[in-house]
Order: structure tokens, then sequence, then C-alpha cells
């Protein structure tokens, strides 16, 4: 008992030790390998978002009163976090939002920053989960800017607060102008990605966006697919480290697929390109231009690649290290074989993908099946190769995926210290013969053309679970609201949960679930929101099913990690 009490008594002194606190906001940081100057830069770097003009942004009210819109208040509402007044944020704005020229968007931050409650303390946990209802923000946002052009005593004060107190008719129509595109532009995306099935708090369909996203650079009216399939947010240490990335294993991260992966994400979160080749010199090929940042990219990749996941923390209740032990013994029997073991800090540390075919984990389909079937017209980029130099060309109608593939490799040939490596893999990509890395399909190695085919993209990928805890809630699209709850038969699991509060519950591993006027209600029997599958641990694989003991052993070694 003496030695065991010391034990736990040292891991506690330890993780106190690897923390430090903000005492001006009263937020504690967990170690995570990042200083000050990591944060700032990964707060606020400008990857080429640009959503709504910079100054517009500032000064624009909420739909409904007379406050501003960009208020802590109001943004706290969607989830985002507070920010502070900085070089690189002279506005104070919310984390996850930066400035691209006159234009206000949202950097990686925005989605992967995280902040969580316990007892009134405030711990912050870089590269997680946020807990943003982007959705709900966009809609509110579009709604101030009809009320604005609705409302002359809300545009009066807009125009005073933005031109002075004596503005000229035309800058006045201007201004009115500016308002009216960009009430237009939000209503446009608004109406590419409709889908009646709301995301809520930690969740968006990045995919359906992004391929809407290149559908929309096609220049041709209404070709779009419902994004209707919303995922978890997922952290992102180990991101660099992994062979292939997103939920369903679909982007190497070999070579430039990085990169490629970032443009994409830059494209999603309202980066703007102009789908036409450019001329350097008057004969070169300069790729697509856009406001994509490749060198910010890089640089943010960089960060992340050094980013640790978090460690327990000390305000946390003390791990029972016993029954942790107890617990790693499960998690060899029943998870190691999916979520194999890592070594958190090792700055060489490498990831090989395990995926889980539809049939075989049995969890939604709906996310990996809409990036095979979502499809549209190819408009001005028909005919075009595939990989933009090389692949087969693009016909009148094709997968989403197919124009996305175009205009990423496009944008890589447009940034000069990528064109030659967009060049050669893109000539590669487009090869009937090339290899990819191996992939583990339901235990099986599959390599070469195989490897990305519709077999291996209609699964989900596993990863190692370090920092597992702070992910709730749990499966791809978030249908499962605690860590206890997914060691249970999926008869069993809430059918609903309310999701709002930052409080989180140490026990279960999961956010607080209580109504509240922001809260949102997850509807488990709503398309895409499907709590099914993950049964392992339960018996439904024919394996001996966990007693209730033996659950609460293994959430207590999933905290060590």
């Amino acid at each position: 008992m003496i030695r065991h009490s010391l034990f736990k008594l040292f891991i506690s002194t330890l993780t106190v030790f690897f923390s430090h606190t903000l005492t001006a906001d009263e937020v504690t940081f967990l170690e995570q390998n990042w200083q000050a100057e990591d944060r700032e830069y990964f707060y606020y770097a400008d990857q080429g978002s640009r959503l709504i003009p910079y100054d517009l942004f500032l000064h624009i009210e909420q739909a409904d009163n007379t406050e501003l819109f960009r208020s802590d208040a109001n943004l706290k509402r969607f989830g985002f976090i507070k920010g502070q007044v900085s070089d690189n944020n002279p506005d104070g704005l919310a984390i996850g939002m930066t400035r691209n020229k006159d234009a206000m968007g949202l950097s990686c931050a925005a989605c992967h920053t995280q902040q969580i409650n316990y007892k009134n303390q405030q711990i912050r946990i870089d590269g997680g989960q946020a807990f943003i209802d982007l959705r709900a923000f966009l809609t509110e946002l579009t709604a101030s800017l009809k009320a604005t052009l609705d409302s002359s005593e809300k545009f009066n004060r807009l125009a005073s607060n933005m031109l002075g107190d004596t503005p000229s008719s035309q800058a006045t129509a201007d201004l009115k102008q500016q308002l009216t595109e960009q009430y237009d532009k939000r209503m446009h995306y608004i109406k590419a990605n409709y889908t009646h099935v709301d995301y809520g708090y930690t969740r968006i369909d990045a995919f359906g966006a992004i391929l809407n996203k290149a559908l929309t650079a096609t220049g041709i009216a209404d070709n779009s697919n419902p994004a209707n399939a919303p995922t978890s947010i997922p952290y992102i240490w180990d991101t660099p480290q992994h062979d292939y990335v997103e939920w369903n294993g679909s982007q190497t991260n070999t070579k430039s697929g990085a990169l490629a992966r970032n443009i994409g994400e830059a494209l999603g979160v309202f980066g703007e390109i102009t789908p036409e080749t450019t001329k350097w010199l008057g004969f070169i090929d300069g790729g697509y231009p856009s406001s994509v940042q490749a060198a910010e990219l890089r640089k943010l990749e960089k960060r992340v690649a050094k980013l640790h996941s978090p460690l327990w923390p000390s305000a946390f209740p003390a791990i029972n290290t016993k029954l942790a032990e107890q617990g790693r013994e499960l998690y060899e029997t029943h998870c190691i074989q999916c979520h194999v073991d890592i070594d958190r800090t090792d700055p060489k540390r490498l990831i090989k993908s395990r995926m889980s075919t539809l049939a075989e984990i049995g969890t939604d389909p709906l996310m990996a099946e809409n990036v095979i079937n979502s499809r549209g017209k190819t408009g001005r980029l028909e005919g075009r190769p595939q990989y933009y130099i090389a692949g087969s060309a693009l016909d009148a109608e094709t997968r989403a995926v197919y124009i996305a593939n175009n205009l990423m490799i496009g944008i890589l040939k447009n940034n000069p210290l990528q064109a030659k490596l967009a060049q050669r893999d893109a000539a590669a990509l487009g090869h009937e013969d090339v290899i990819y890395p191996p992939k583990y399909v339901d235990g099986e190695l599959l390599e070469g053309k195989e490897t990305i085919s519709d077999h291996a993209l209609l699964s989900y990928k596993t990863r190692p679970l370090n920092g597992v805890w702070s992910s709730a809630p749990y499966l791809h699209n978030g249908s499962v609201h605690n860590l206890y709850q997914l060691l249970l038969p999926a008869n069993e699991r809430d059918t609903s949960f309310h999701i709002g509060s930052w409080e989180y519950d140490p026990k279960t591993l999961g956010y607080v679930s209580k109504q509240t006027e922001n809260s949102f209600e997850f509807d488990t029997t709503l398309p895409g929101n499907s709590n099914a599958g993950h049964e392992y641990g339960t018996g439904f694989y024919g394996e001996p099913a966990l007693t209730e003991q033996e659950r609460w052993a293994l959430i207590e070694y999933l905290k060590t990690i």
C-alpha cells in the first residue's frame, strides 16, 4: 500500500513538473513539446483561408442585437476559444482566426485546438479536437450579413464604424455592394453544403466541403453533393508520422502527399483558387493561382511534427495504477492488433495504418461511401488530366475526388518551391504501375494499386490511442458519448446525448452531458449518426465479453497513454 501510494505521488508530481500555468487567463498548458512561440504561430498562421473581408468581420453586428459578432461571448457560443492580443493577432480575435491580406480566414488551430474544463480549471490541449460548431457559426454569420442589409440602422452603424462619420455616397454604395456579395457568397456555400442533419459541436464534414469546393471551381452552377456525413474533428499529434491519413485512409503522407493534404484542407476552409493555368515567362506551366500559402503549410507541418500527445492532467483524479495494469493486459488482448503501441516522444516514430472495412467494423458507412460516390460535372476542367499533368483525362462527369486531385496538383505546380516535386509525384500518380506504401486492411497487407481501390477506401483507419482520453465523443462520426459507452454493446449505448459543455468527466472519459441554452442534442437515429459497430470486447466478434470491472480497468489504462 505504501509503495502504491508513493508511486501515485511520484506520477502526480512528475505531471505537475511537466506542465505550466498561464496565470493571466488561468489556463493550464500540458507538456506537449511546444513552446509559447509554437502555439502563437500555430494559432494564427495564415494558410490562405479567405472567409470574409477582415474589416467587415471586425465591425459587423450580430443579427438580433447591436453587439459585435466577433465578441468573445458570441464566439464562445460556437465553441471558439478566446484569443489574446499579440503581434500575430492585433485585434484579439479567437484562436484560429487569422488574416490573409484583406480577409479573415481560419487557421488550422480553429479545428485543432482544444480546451476542457474540470472544477473551474481550464486545460488547453494543443492539436486536440476543437469544440467548434462551424456550421452554426457560418449560419449566424450569414444571418448577420442579411440583417445588416435589411436594417438601415445596422447598416448606418457599420458604415460609420468602417468609413467614418461622413462617408461619401460612393464609399457607402461600395460597402453595400460588398455586403451583398458576401451574403450571396455565404448563401451559395450554405446551399452547396446543405444537409438536414445538423453537425453540432466537435464535428464537420470536411470531405464534403472540400469536394464541393472542387465542384464549384468547375464553373457549373448547382454542382454539389449534400455535405451530410460529418465526422469528429481528429486530434493531429502523430499525423505527420502516419503513412496514410484521413478517416478513410485515402491520403498518402509520402512525397508531397502531406502538402497536398494540407492544400485540400485550406481549400475546404475558404481558400480561393483560379483554375486557369498560368504561364511563367509566357510559356512555362505555372499551375493554378490560389490564396493557399504553401510555404506556411510546410512550416505548420513541421510544427505539428514536433507535437506530442497530452498526458493525463495533474488536475484530474490520480490514476489507479493497479487497475491500469489490469487494463494493459486487456488492451493487449482486445485492442493492440489495431491500436498499436508507439513511443509518443520518439522523433523518428513512424506509424503504419490499420484499416477496417465497413463490413468488419460495422460503424456508420456514410462518410466512406460519400467519398466514393460523390460525383459532379467537370465544366471548364473537362479533358484535363486527373493529376493536372498526368493521369486519365477528366470526363464530362466524374468523381468529385478526381476533380479535387487536379486542383491540388495544379496549386502545387503554382508554387515554385514545389513545382518539380509536384510534377514528379503527379507523373507517378498517373502511372498504372505506381506502388503506394503498403496498407493493412482487415489485417491483410495490401500493396500497389490495390491500396487506393474502392475496397481500401470503403473502410476506416485506426490509429495509436495515445491521448485518446481527450477525444470524446468517440467513433469517426462522434456518435458515442464517452469511452465507457464505447465498451458497451451497441444496443446498450445512449441513443441521444447533449454536447455543449466544456466540462470534462474524468471517470467515463467524455464531456458532461447536460441540456443548456446552447447545447446540441446528438440523435444517433439520424442518417450518418449511427452509434453501431466497433463492438470489440463485447462478445460480438466471438471473443469473451468484458466484465464491468474489466471495462473500468481498460479505461484506467487508457488514461496512462
